[in-house]
């Protein structure tokens, strides 16, 4: 994969000038973009590695340590699909022209929408031990799993069998991916309408819930930060509707894009992972006083 400023590459740069459009020729700087941003989710899947190695101490299993995994798992895709989508890389197989799996499967279904339906779950236990004061039982779990992976992938099917002239479709010319104006509003309404309605459930599952150890503030935090990156992405989109042609807009998007799936996981396994390191069995004390608080307090 060459970053080097070819023929192919000047030559892409002055047909979109032709057409009157200012491109940004990929370059070593769309490299080492990529590169930083694959370093950061190794040592994240390294953190990953430690919480699930050490699920078995009570505040990281509190915490869901598997579920919160699914939350690399999505950055991988929706980097994958970003860096082709925005133009980052040169598309050089044919898979990286189909704009329908770059942009409605690996950086939508497979990566927003897995982040929201690990957070969404996640949610849902809380709501349903201190709410409910239910356990959130495996098969519970695979049924809401199913109901959400449903939720994200029969619209992405639906989108997949539309001509692609009125969703997402490939200009050779540029090699970019070019989305249709309505389709484009009707996306980002759907997924504002989304996030409404994330907000709405996450007040009325947690008015008047106390958890024991505060965990609806990590979750809170993660969506506050999912919330902003999607504001950026929808202010770019419109604003700059030909942001992939810009080198500082499309390296900042998939910035944003990666580092908020990076700060949600941390923002809710963050504390326990940082105690388990260097505050082991204090931090087990100081868990095992505050749940049997919560459990006097509950009774």
């Amino acid at each position: 994969m060459s970053f080097a400023f070819s023929e192919h590459e000047k030559q892409r740069v002055a047909l979109a000038s032709m057409i009157g459009i200012h491109l940004d020729p990929i370059g070593y700087t769309d490299m080492a973009v990529t590169i930083v941003w694959a370093v950061l989710i190794f040592m994240q899947f390294l953190a990953v590695a430690y919480s699930l190695h050490h699920r078995r101490y009570r505040p990281i299993q509190n915490a869901q340590p598997l579920l919160m995994a699914m939350l690399p798992v999505a950055s991988i895709a929706w980097l994958i699909g970003d860096i082709v989508a925005n133009d980052i890389v040169h598309p050089s197989q044919q898979w990286m022209r189909n704009c329908i799996v770059l942009v409605v499967w690996l950086r939508t279904t497979c990566g927003q929408s897995l982040v929201v339906s690990s957070l969404l779950l996640r949610c849902i236990s809380l709501w349903f031990r201190y709410r409910l004061h239910r356990r959130f039982t495996p098969l519970i779990s695979s049924v809401f799993a199913v109901l959400l992976m449903a939720a994200a992938t029969i619209p992405s099917i639906i989108i997949t069998l539309l001509p692609t002239s009125k969703t997402v479709t490939f200009v050779a010319t540029i090699d970019a991916c070019i989305i249709n104006p309505q389709f484009k509003t009707a996306a980002t309404l759907l997924t504002w309408l989304m996030f409404a309605f994330l907000l709405a459930a996450f007040c009325m599952l947690f008015m008047g819930t106390k958890c024991a150890h505060n965990e609806h503030v990590g979750v809170a935090l993660a969506w506050l930060i999912l919330g902003l990156a999607t504001w950026f992405n929808t202010y770019v989109m419109y604003v700059k509707p030909m942001y992939p042609a810009s080198l500082v807009l499309r390296l900042c998007l998939v910035s944003a894009n990666q580092g908020s799936v990076l700060a949600a996981w941390w923002a809710v396994m963050g504390r326990a992972v940082y105690n388990c390191r260097f505050r082991y069995h204090v931090h087990l004390v100081e868990w095992r006083l505050a749940s049997k608080a919560a459990q006097s307090a509950g009774t």
